[in-house]
């Protein structure tokens, strides 16, 4: 018994119960749950799942239990390019021993005819598991592409509420029933309007639709109301004429175009979200001239708009020839622009048009631009933008916020748009710069010369005129 300085006696020869035993004394990982355990596992590759059965008894039949089951075709065949992948899958499903299995994903296996049964082998265990989250991101055959024809029993899974197939095909021999699918992706497959009619019907609760480098789509219509968004990425083969989707709220477009891809937006009355990120190869410029525009009156309502660099190449022809420009209530605009002069009168255009605009975000690229457009960009920036500037409204009311992230060349070719924003921007609250800085091995030589750059750049733009008084321009840097 010991006493302090008062007349309270202390205790000491009692353990504090508040104390933490000594970390040795206790596993404290094999002591988790398995619900935590599994949790866990889902981050893991199912290779490195597997292993964790040499790490103690306790450890040796907890991966049989996992409820995510990825197998990476490309990651299996690394070790050893003799190893069968369908052995693999095969030692897994055998051993599982867990009676449901939320997600089966099997992805980069190159799939061909004689594949067929085992697939459907597969697909049985994920049916008698109830796997809600379903992937089968196959790979075509490079000799021979052949497609794995989706069996009919898969059309039934009530419980199905993801679905991603790539180079797969769908049939109508029976009726799809899928109540619960929220999330549905296809890539690669020949798809028809009649099937994805059949989709949408019998699909009450589909949210999301992603389609990559489908053909034999004429006309994507979307009468439910269930669905809001809609992904269409690498139409390079597409058919498509025409969407019709009043009740979605958000579309996005990107990937490369086949040369002839035209198609009209016919009906996106409710849209709030577009991105428009593709790019068409070359053919008949006069004719995706005119299809952008219509796309900007038909996404007049939209609030959040993202613009890919050649959709903002476009824009700027169209700039330079004076088009009238549509009036959008953008309010959040983000632009993938090159890291030159010559994507200016683009970003014109969208000042130009977007009158409500508060957001403004600017990714500069390296990318070129072809040679017949070059002509077109002779002139001085700063001077462009300043014969302009009674055209931006939204400049005046509205811009609060700017955010450009660039390396430091492209912010030295950014300077004059800078300089204008600062000085012509009544509402602006803050500028925010980011400039990645190279960090290759052996460059530090390099690294120091932009950092020098960016100083004397930095130096120069906190000189320049702000036309708000509130504004605040902030500088950060980044290695790559």
């Amino acid at each position: 018994m010991a006493e302090t300085s008062g007349d309270r006696p202390i205790c000491t020869d009692k353990p504090n119960p508040f104390s933490p035993p000594p970390l040795s004394s206790r596993d404290l990982i094999s002591a988790l749950p398995d619900t935590v355990i599994h949790h866990i596992f889902s981050f893991l590759p199912l290779q490195d799942i597997v292993k964790t059965s040499v790490l103690s008894k306790r450890w040796r039949p907890t991966w049989t239990t996992a409820t995510d089951l990825v197998f990476n075709g490309e990651i299996v065949a690394r070790p050893c390019g003799t190893l069968d992948f369908s052995f693999i899958v095969d030692s897994v499903l055998i051993q599982c021993t867990s009676p449901t299995v939320k997600r089966f994903h099997i992805t980069n296996f190159e799939y061909n005819e004689a594949h067929r049964p085992k697939f459907n082998l597969w697909l049985r265990f994920a049916e008698g598991h109830r796997v809600e989250e379903l992937g089968l991101r196959l790979l075509p055959n490079t000799e021979l592409p052949m497609f794995y024809i989706l069996p009919r029993f898969l059309y039934c899974w009530s419980w199905l509420v993801s679905l991603e197939v790539w180079v797969c095909c769908f049939s109508l021999v029976r009726t799809i029933r899928w109540p619960c699918l929220k999330v549905l992706s296809i890539a690669y497959s020949n798809l028809s309007d009649d099937i994805l009619e059949e989709i949408f019907r019998g699909c009450p609760v589909l949210e999301s639709l992603e389609l990559w480098g489908c053909w034999d789509v004429k006309n994507i219509v979307i009468e439910s109301t269930s669905v809001k968004e809609l992904i269409l990425e690498g139409l390079a083969f597409s058919n498509i004429q025409k969407i019709w989707a009043p009740h979605l709220l958000s579309l996005r477009m990107s990937g490369i175009w086949g040369p002839h891809t035209v198609f009209r937006l016919d009906d996106v009355s409710s849209l709030v979200e577009a991105k428009l990120k593709f790019s068409i190869l070359p053919s008949d410029e006069k004719m995706h001239r005119g299809m952008l525009k219509e796309y900007f009156e038909k996404l007049r309502e939209v609030t959040t708009m993202t613009i890919g660099v050649w959709c903002l190449q476009k824009l700027s022809l169209l700039e330079m020839e004076e088009v009238p420009a549509p009036l959008l209530k953008c309010q959040s605009l983000t632009l993938h622009a090159n890291v030159t002069q010559w994507d200016l009168p683009g970003i014109a255009y969208m000042l130009r048009s977007s009158r409500c605009l508060e957001k403004l975000v600017i990714h500069l690229l390296m990318l070129g631009l072809d040679e017949e457009s070059k002509e077109c960009f002779n002139y001085d920036g700063e001077d462009f933008l300043l014969s302009r500037k009674e055209n931006f409204q939204c400049l005046a009311k509205h811009l609060k916020r700017v955010e450009i992230t660039t390396d430091i060349h492209g912010l030295e070719r950014l300077l004059p748009l800078i300089k204008f924003l600062l000085g012509e921007t009544l509402s602006l609250e803050k500028m925010i710069i980011k400039a990645d800085l190279g960090m290759e091995h052996g460059q530090e030589h390099l690294q120091a010369v932009d950092l020098s750059k960016l100083l004397g750049v930095s130096q120069n733009m906190l000189s320049y005129r702000r036309a708000s008084k509130n504004a605040e321009v902030i500088f950060s840097h980044s290695f790559k």
